[in-house]
């Protein structure tokens, strides 16, 4: 009897295969609250890549070298981060998620006491939602803005007399003693991040959906006439900010987040009829909502 021929098992069949951990970069160093936000949202199977700005984070998502990025765009507190909201108006990739955050500030250092201090090093975020705390507690100390809280604690930990605002983990990372705990401002001091990636999410059901629209700068009642469908289609629109268009002076586009997929029945109607009433128009990414 003829043997029965077999073919040969691939070496990239799924029996063999090694399944890559998930590459998540984020507005670094190690320490920051993105990191934190990004370890909440992804867990522990994710190679995590901190980076120096968060137009690196934009870039390396957009050229494939992360499967995602996690960048800050607003604070309850403080309001929006104005560089992701310029950086969203080139071309980036997809939101496909969001992660909301609750803050706590931290002043730590190497020093034993407040009188020791000299120097507070923060993100200016971090600076001015503490800004009452500081103002009460160490008003002729300067404050340095710096790129995130994490490098803060970094320079904490280098520098005589230098303090940071961070949130916990920095303080483990950087070796440094907490000084003050919880100083925020506002005890409701949240911030909220979006998940960018190269995939859009289906429909959940707890969606929302962010877009990019400008109108005519020329007529009267434009904003109006731009948002009426959301209105007519019973869309709830959840944030709308402004930010210069750079295409000529004056000219302002508008961040929209909206409750609903751009897929539901009701939302894609309401965009396309915006869309026709738009000089400029693009859809962000559909989502589901964070956890809260």
């Amino acid at each position: 009897m003829a043997k029965r021929k077999t073919a040969p098992r691939k070496s990239g069949s799924p029996a063999t295969r090694v399944r890559q951990p998930v590459r998540v970069a984020y507005l670094g160093p190690e320490g920051t609250y993105s990191h934190s936000a990004a370890q909440a949202h992804f867990g522990a199977d994710t190679l995590m890549l901190p980076l120096p700005s968060i137009e690196d984070v934009f870039h390396a998502v957009q050229e494939g070298s992360a499967d995602a990025g996690v960048v800050p765009v607003e604070n309850s507190s403080e309001g929006a981060v104005n560089i992701t909201l310029d950086r969203l108006m080139s071309a980036s990739p997809p939101i496909c998620g969001e992660i909301e955050l609750r803050v706590h500030h931290n002043l730590m250092g190497r020093m034993s006491a407040l009188s020791g201090v000299t120097r507070v090093c923060a993100h200016p975020q971090a600076l001015a939602q503490c800004r009452r705390w500081l103002d009460g507690n160490l008003p002729d100390v300067v404050r340095m803005p710096v790129s995130s809280n994490a490098e803060g604690a970094r320079l904490a930990g280098e520098e005589e007399g230098t303090a940071a605002i961070a949130g916990e983990v920095a303080a483990g990372v950087y070796g440094l003693g907490l000084l003050a705990r919880n100083i925020e401002d506002h005890d409701h001091n949240t911030t909220r991040f979006l998940v960018l990636g190269r995939r859009r999410p289906r429909a959940t059901g707890e969606d929302k959906t962010s877009i990019l629209v400008s109108g005519s700068r020329a007529k009267a009642g434009s904003l109006f006439r731009l948002l009426e469908p959301l209105a007519r289609h019973k869309v709830n629109m959840t944030r709308i900010e402004s930010r210069p268009s750079r295409r000529h002076k004056w000219d302002y586009v508008f961040f929209i987040d909206l409750e609903g997929h751009a897929t539901d029945k009701a939302v894609a109607a309401a965009l396309a009829a915006l869309r026709r009433r738009s000089s400029l128009y693009r859809v962000l990414g559909s989502y589901p909502r964070a956890r809260r």
